[in-house]
């Protein structure tokens, strides 16, 4: 008799709780019906993320798939329970990005400096904290500061082709992001903290370890992004980390020991970590030309050491990440489109031949060597989306929805980047949308271009980036004619467990001298 009672019991729980569930999901489920906004209907327990969570396609391809069954200017989509708000009309990305800034200055990204002080960064912090850091880090990437890198930045170059050489000579194939790890990993090393390593000879060194270990493409750091893009209160609510213990370690002890040694023998080298010296302790960073540090009494103004751990981190993360996702599918590019690396090399050969060699401003002069780059990342963004915060409420021009405040938003860039409307044949790599004819016409300023993101927060390390992508192509093309390797696809698929765009099986290419 009891033991029936206690089941009758728990079977009325059990049905209570799940039409509680019901209602809740059906009510959180139609807050985009509500405020007039269409979107595609959400499954639990997902939301509209599923085939991502589940691995079956990458988040922009998803989100590519997602925005072409609409032509509406905007439209909503649900991640797991949380709202947001995916924006398609170029007009209303430029107003969010630039125009309206004032309204959407947060991320609404995770980052907690308490628990996790990796993530607490320039990229994710909020608000006067994130502006304060912007203008104090700005003049970090002035021409002058670049100019004092260039020979840093060649001499990695140096090391790459002649990794690539030992290659050619053994006639084996290489994978090109790896490849292009290393070298971009080396350089940061040098440029970032004056630390001179080689990849290619010690490709397990602590340097790439602990680089590759946060963004491998793997399930569990793909989860770990996808909530920390999606889901950051849920993250921060259960103290769940973007990145492991003994990550956050390397870095602090590396940041600690440089300081460390900087301090006490009174060492000035021309580096980004003196500039962050130059910002823990004077609150600011010098002229072009001034590189030694004074100390300033005002606390307020200084950087703490955490604060100099994470920037730091940020640097070399983003520094070697995103150049060698463009500068590995600018080669995949050239192996498939010989016509068009012919023509890079021509102008290649055309530009150091009158310059005497690479020099920093014979690089500007290389314009269909730029045409190429800015390709690669229109048709490979290494971000696929940009997101934004509501942080005031917002009505949208010419409709009558409101955009609440702490609502998510996603600029769905590699979507943008494919859509037929502004990129005829999206799926072909054609440099000649970049010439300078094409990029007079009125037609290609309206056209969505965000590899960088727009506006003041857009990367304040792009032309760095460039630069540094640009002297690695430069460098292996001077030497080499590059190849598909045996095997490799034509149409490679993109890894749904890479939170940025990477090929299943990697892009596997050979080299020739030339």
């Amino acid at each position: 008799m009891i033991c029936s009672l206690l089941c009758n019991s728990i079977s009325i729980l059990l049905i209570g709780l799940a039409t509680a569930i019901y209602v809740y999901l059906k009510y959180v489920y139609s807050y985009w019906r509500r405020r007039g906004v269409k979107y595609p209907k959400p499954s639990f327990p997902f939301g509209n993320l599923t085939k991502t969570f589940l691995q079956k396609c990458s988040l922009g391809e998803l989100q590519q798939e997602q925005y072409s069954e609409t032509e509406e200017p905007f439209y909503g989509i649900f991640g797991i329970f949380r709202p947001i708000f995916i924006p398609r009309s170029t007009e209303l990305i430029q107003n969010i990005l630039v125009t309206d800034f004032q309204h959407f200055v947060d991320r609404g990204i995770y980052f907690d400096e308490k628990h996790d002080p990796l993530s607490a960064h320039l990229f994710s912090i909020n608000a006067e904290k994130w502006k304060n850091l912007r203008v104090k880090l700005t003049p970090t990437f002035t021409s002058g500061r670049l100019k004092s890198m260039f020979s840093t930045i060649t001499g990695s170059a140096g090391s790459l082709v002649r990794h690539l050489d030992k290659a050619a000579q053994r006639d084996e194939p290489f994978e090109a992001r790896e490849t292009a790890a290393c070298y971009t990993t080396n350089n940061i090393a040098s440029v970032a903290f004056g630390i001179d390593i080689d990849c290619f000879e010690e490709p397990n060194s602590p340097f790439r370890y602990y680089g590759r270990k946060p963004i491998e493409p793997c399930f569990k750091n793909a989860t770990r992004f996808i909530c920390a893009f999606f889901f950051p209160s849920i993250m921060k609510a259960f103290k769940l980390r973007l990145f492991d213990h003994d990550v956050e370690e390397f870095y602090v002890n590396l940041v600690k020991q440089n300081l460390e040694l900087r301090e006490k023998s009174a060492v000035v080298r021309k580096d980004f970590f003196q500039l962050l010296v130059q910002l823990r302790n004077t609150g600011s960073v010098q002229l072009d030309d001034q590189w030694a540090t004074t100390i300033t009494n005002d606390d307020s103004k200084k950087l703490s050491l955490m604060e100099l751990v994470a920037q730091s981190f940020l640097f070399y993360a983003a520094g070697f990440e995103t150049s060698s996702t463009v500068i590995s599918f600018f080669l995949y590019e050239m192996a498939v489109n010989p016509h068009i690396q012919e023509k890079v090399q021509s102008e290649i050969d055309r530009v150091l031949q009158k310059h005497n060699g690479l020099t920093y401003d014979s690089i500007r002069e290389m314009s269909y060597l730029e045409c190429c780059v800015d390709e690669t990342l229109r048709k490979y963004p290494a971000v696929v989306m940009l997101n934004r915060e509501c942080t005031r409420e917002y009505r949208i021009a010419n409709s009558n929805v409101v955009i609440e405040k702490g609502t998510a938003v996603q600029i769905p860039v590699f979507a943008l980047h494919h859509d037929e409307k502004y990129y005829p044949k999206p799926e072909i790599f054609d440099p000649e949308r970049f010439n300078e004819k094409n990029r007079k016409e009125k037609t290609f300023l309206n056209m969505p271009y965000l590899p960088f993101g727009e506006g003041p927060r857009n990367c304040i390390g792009l032309r760095l980036g460039k630069l540094q992508s640009s002297i690695g192509i430069i460098s292996v093309l001077q030497k080499f004619n590059v190849y598909l390797a045996e095997g490799m696809s034509r149409e490679p698929k993109l890894d749904p467990g890479s939170s940025m765009p990477a090929i299943i099986g990697g892009i596997n290419l050979k080299v020739v001298r030339r």
